[in-house]
């Protein structure tokens, strides 16, 4: 198995010259994730995404979805993509680098003015001795996703050796807390998990392959670190022709499992856990209709009376921190219905059970979990 050597490397950025100095204009190699391998001296016209990629060495995300929607990514043929204005994007060819089946990568020429099938066809040799080099390069890299996979599956189990080898090998920063992601793949988890082993210049993290899901282990400084991360999985998945799903963020394993569980209920993008207020009572409970009757009886209440509507006007008048005003403007009514229903809401449950603080609570967090599986699967109550 080959191994990612200067020479390798060294040979790459000649054949990208090579190639611009025959065809006269700007070349980029990258890999099928469209993460820049080399990039030819300037020649010709440049616009500003050349620049920004060169510069990062991975393209800005915003106009990685319409690139694709070309078919560059199962094309076996040279794709001519049009000029955008919106992303300060020139004509582009991208010519698909392909051992049988498999893309191992891409060239991309700026596109102005516009090559002729023969200017691309005497460019021939060098572009199957870039798929060749391409190909060997990413060869280590089902290896490399696998040793990475397993030192993360190994720190989840409480592993400390595995942290500090992780860290040691700068695949984890060497201070920090640890932040999990559970991420819901819909996809070919390991092509994904070997597209994030590539070994980029941004911040280092785990990926494993989780069977029914991505777990990404990083180590943030801020935010930003985080929202760089996801979307760097993001524009992976693109490229590996994954959809990426519900997320969950947790200092544990066993609570990103669960936000990602809430995230997918409640039909949001992603769950943290410390900003998901008082779903985290519910870890350890299944998200289903027993449990909702299991934490508060005063739901089973509401629901099985017959005018079971109440439930969803106490649950905004909760949401509201019980004002009056902001209820009624929510839910689009006027004061005097809402005082009207809340004391329907104390015949069914008891004249007191609005007044008590601990009750209410348990009744809030139940309902907020019945409205989640309501809209989720449509139950009749």
């Amino acid at each position: 198995m080959s191994k990612l050597t200067a020479p390798n490397l060294s040979r790459i950025q000649d054949l990208a010259d090579e190639v611009a100095k025959e065809l006269q204009r700007s070349v980029e190699v990258t890999t099928p994730s469209i993460n820049v391998i080399a990039a030819s001296a300037q020649l010709g016209a440049i616009d500003s995404h050349r620049a920004a990629s060169i510069l990062d060495r991975t393209p800005p995300p915003e106009p990685i979805p319409w690139m694709l929607s070309f078919g560059i990514q199962d094309s076996t043929v040279p794709v001519r993509l049009p000029a955008n204005e919106d992303y300060g994007m020139l004509p582009r060819v991208v010519v698909p680098l392909r051992r049988g089946a498999d893309l191992v990568g891409h060239v991309w020429i700026i596109d102005e003015p516009a090559l002729s099938d023969a200017a691309l066809s005497s460019v021939a040799p060098q572009l199957n001795t870039l798929t060749q080099l391409v190909d060997e390069r990413d060869a280590p890299l089902a290896a490399r996703a696998q040793v990475l996979g397993d030192l993360a599956r190994d720190i989840l189990a409480g592993d400390e050796s595995a942290l500090a080898a992780a860290r040691e090998r700068d695949f984890l920063p060497r201070d920090g807390e640890l932040l999990i992601h559970r991420i819901d793949v819909d996809g070919d988890l390991m092509q994904l998990a070997i597209e994030l082993a590539r070994p980029l210049r941004r911040r280092p993290f785990l990926a494993m392959d989780s069977h029914d899901s991505l777990v990404i282990i990083e180590s943030p400084r801020d935010a930003e670190d985080t929202k760089v991360l996801i979307e760097a999985v993001v524009s992976a998945a693109l490229t590996a022709g994954t959809a990426i799903g519900a997320r969950g963020s947790a200092p544990t394993a066993r609570r990103a499992r669960f936000m990602a569980d809430v995230a997918r209920l409640t039909g949001q993008e992603a769950m943290d856990w410390v900003l998901a207020g008082a779903w985290r009572a519910l870890l350890g409970w299944d998200l289903s209709p027993a449990t909702v009757r299991a934490l508060s009886p005063d739901v089973g209440l509401l629901l099985d009376d017959e005018r079971n509507s109440y439930w969803e006007t106490l649950l905004v008048y909760f949401e509201h921190a019980r004002n009056v005003s902001d209820t009624a403007a929510a839910l689009y009514i006027h004061r005097a219905t809402l005082h009207y229903r809340l004391d329907r809401v104390r015949e069914i449950l008891g004249a007191q059970a609005l007044d008590d603080g601990w009750r209410c609570a348990a009744l809030h967090v139940a309902l907020k979990l019945h409205a989640a599986l309501n809209r989720r699967y449509n139950l009749s109550s």
